[in-house]
């Protein structure tokens, strides 16, 4: 069982996107390793569970990677 510690909300152009809704990536601390998860999702991001702000130099390495990864392939950069 894995818990996601952490939620990246992705900003920027979403065709279609509704009022509030955005694309947002749960990860694991270690996503890639063993028994690690990340799911991207769509909608309005569960507001209530996320804990506090961090700035994308405070996630973990291989979680920016993610991020990053994530990014590139969703906006063709």
């Amino acid at each position: 069982m894995t818990a996601e510690r952490y939620t990246a909300i992705l900003t920027g152009a979403l065709t279609g996107k509704k009022s509030g809704e955005y694309l947002y990536l749960t990860m694991s601390e270690d996503p890639e390793g063993p028994g690690g998860s990340s799911t991207l999702h769509r909608g309005r991001p569960p507001y209530k569970r996320l804990g506090r702000e961090i700035s994308f130099d405070d996630f973990p390495e291989v979680c920016r990677g993610l991020i990053l990864e994530h990014y590139r392939r969703l906006w063709d950069l």
